[in-house]
């Protein structure tokens, strides 16, 4: 009998705790661009194209919430614009930076033939499959 009431006991104690008590959820980070432009209201920045120049160079900026645990971190960029330099295609937008405070900048430089294009850009950290995209009209 006392090796009944000993088993009861244990199982008792055993179930008060939990597995789910023990397991530490990680916030997965998250990205947040900021395209630092006016915005219209239906989300679209607008960028006027530099007439003096071939190339606008602008800054865009992101914010990277839950970074904490995950330093550096890479955003890789892209975009639907490119254009063809001696006979070499270039990018509107840098490959990619890196995070180590939360906050992430990249540099976009559209030419003036693509005025009245949509400018798409998108930010994406891989590893854990979080991105962000804007559009900005180019005026």
């Amino acid at each position: 009998m006392g090796k009944y009431i000993r088993l009861f006991i244990i199982g008792i104690l055993l179930s008060s705790c939990s597995i789910a008590d023990d397991v530490l959820v990680l916030q997965e980070p998250t990205l947040e661009i900021d395209g630092r432009l006016p915005i219209d209201d239906n989300g679209y920045y607008h960028l006027e194209l530099n007439q003096d120049t071939n190339q606008t160079i602008h800054t865009i900026s992101g914010t990277i919430d839950n970074y904490e645990l995950y330093n550096p971190l890479k955003v890789e960029w892209s975009s639907n614009l490119d254009w063809v330099y001696q006979d070499e295609l270039v990018e509107v937008t840098n490959q990619a930076s890196y995070s180590i405070d939360g906050s992430v900048m990249n540099v976009i430089a559209p030419i003036n033939t693509m005025i009245g294009d949509t400018l798409i850009v998108t930010g994406i950290i891989r590893e854990h499959l979080t991105s962000d995209t804007i559009k900005i009209v180019l005026e």
